[in-house]
């Protein structure tokens, strides 16, 4: 999986890309070997004049061509990105499920087991 940051309007200190790479990573997590590539924009829309002004843009590109975004807004780098990046997880996640259930057997189709009984003792 390969990460690419980006910063816009601001100068990307090695902290907040260590903060970006290190979490990017985590919110692929188990997911990572079938995405090709995360790449997170970064961009302070105020400039000094801070605010809730800080957004992170994530796309994540999978493996088999798939391609998913997110985006969020805070008050700092860390907590857009932290957001955005959470919310790409969890599309990815979804994305994959989808799926790999449509190439295997639905829980529902398949075929019925009827539990063990178990007597009270």
């Amino acid at each position: 999986m390969r990460i690419e940051i980006r910063a816009r309007h601001f100068t990307l200190t090695e902290t907040l890309r260590t903060h970006v790479e290190r979490r990017a990573r985590f919110a692929m997590g188990r997911l990572s070997d079938r995405v090709r590539e995360v790449t997170v924009r970064l961009e302070d829309i105020n400039g000094p004049r801070g605010g809730v002004d800080k957004v992170a843009k994530v796309t994540v590109r999978l493996e088999h061509g798939g391609q998913l975004a997110s985006e969020a807004m805070d008050a700092t780098f860390p907590g857009a990105v932290d957001r955005a990046l959470e919310r790409a997880g969890h599309a990815v996640g979804k994305a994959l499920g989808r799926s790999h259930r449509q190439d295997s057997e639905s829980v529902r189709t398949g075929p019925w087991e009827a539990e063990e009984q178990h007597s009270p003792l």
